[in-house]
């Protein structure tokens, strides 16, 4: 028996795991509208929608509220360096394992069940390394027996001009399988014909699958009974281009509760056409912070939407859901739960109970588990 080293050195790799420690310590979660610095965002003086108009939109909250959504999605990863690999004569870079977690839930009479779950562990290895000791080390350890749960190896890109570091380069890789198992479990909704406009899907975080995107209409097809909601976004984002425009931050910063901004437009770097809003769904005498309690809502346009813009009734009796959804909250289980709709929150205490031990998941890659 040897160990992941041992077997490197089998086939002519050097790794030294010198220390082994969890990534998500160190690295800060990010807003989960980061990636919206690189959209065009910059049209937010003409509303997206039907109603044109500039306003602030007060919605006229039900004593009785109603809810179309029934599907809920989240997904989550943990990271940990286990390692460094020197590439011979050039690098150092290091070697990462990922839990990867991608879940749904569905509200059935009044309570929140399991619907789907994809769990998959992951050893992510620089590209740079030797293409032919690298597809025998992922040979041996994609058959080992030994992991429990099993591993599975894949590569991540390091771009300079892209990434802060590797270890970034890596986390976001783990972030790219993340997002492929929530597409796939999109998917089999949309196969089994599941979705509808009364059965709507909340995704967790903004519709940014990037990576996953075939740049083809049956993708974009997939999101049509589909929303994300942020509930944590970058209040430094700009209003427009101008270099004296405000900040997303203050612009929604007096958003009174069950008040919504107009629909704005963006654009990503697959050309995709996205409507965005903001939403107050707490109360103000109920927060600490000026921010919580305000959601961010983001749909993917298609087909006349992205002409014409959404149509405001759509708009409105999606964000009069999202206001229903903040019924019941998870208050005093989770810091952030002014912006936390109780489903996603039960999605992501389903995901994060299949996780083990970070002691547990590290010492896997100490022990003696090759033949």
């Amino acid at each position: 028996m040897s160990t992941l080293q041992e077997l490197f050195e089998q086939k002519g790799a050097m790794l030294f795991q010198n220390e082994s420690i969890a990534l998500d310590h160190y690295y800060l979660e990010p807003y989960q509208d980061a990636n919206d610095e690189d959209s065009d965002v910059y049209n937010m003086d003409s509303p997206f929608e039907t109603d044109e108009s500039k306003k602030k939109r007060r919605l006229c909250v039900q004593s009785r509220p109603f809810s179309l959504f029934k599907y809920f999605m989240d997904g989550s990863r943990r990271t940990y360096k286990v390692g460094d690999l020197v590439i011979p004569g050039r690098k150092i870079y290091p070697v990462i394992a990922a839990q990867v977690r991608a879940g749904c839930v569905e509200r059935n009479r009044r309570k929140v069940n399991s619907k789907e779950l994809f769990a998959k562990n992951y050893l992510l290895l620089s590209d740079s390394f030797n293409e032919v000791n690298y597809d025998e080390i992922k040979r041996c350890i994609d058959r080992c027996d030994k992991f429990n749960p099993s591993v599975t190896v894949e590569k991540y890109s390091y771009m300079k001009s892209k990434d802060s570091s590797p270890n970034s380069a890596a986390i976001a890789k783990a972030n790219s399988l993340m997002h492929q198992m929530e597409v796939d479990i999109l998917s089999d909704m949309v196969k089994a014909e599941i979705l509808e406009t009364d059965k709507m899907l909340i995704v967790d975080g903004p519709l940014q699958f990037l990576a996953e995107d075939s740049k083809k209409d049956e993708f974009a097809d997939l999101f049509y009974n589909v929303v994300g909601v942020s509930k944590s976004f970058d209040p430094n984002l700009p209003t427009s281009d101008k270099r004296s425009s405000s900040h997303v931050g203050a612009f929604i910063l007096d958003l009174k509760y069950g008040e919504r901004t107009p629909v704005f437009r963006k654009k990503n770097s697959m050309m995709r056409v996205f409507g965005f809003w903001y939403l107050r769904i707490r109360k103000r005498t109920n927060i600490k912070n000026p921010l919580d309690g305000i959601i961010k809502v983001e749909k993917m346009a298609i087909r006349e939407d992205i002409k014409n813009g959404f149509n405001t009734d759509v708009i409105d009796n999606i964000s009069l859901s999202l206001l229903a959804e903040g019924i019941p909250t998870c208050h005093g289980r989770d810091n952030r739960w002014a912006s936390h709709l109780y489903p996603i929150y039960m999605a992501e205490t389903m995901i994060k109970s299949t996780f083990s031990s970070d002691i547990y998941f590290i010492n896997q890659f100490q022990r003696n588990v090759f033949k």
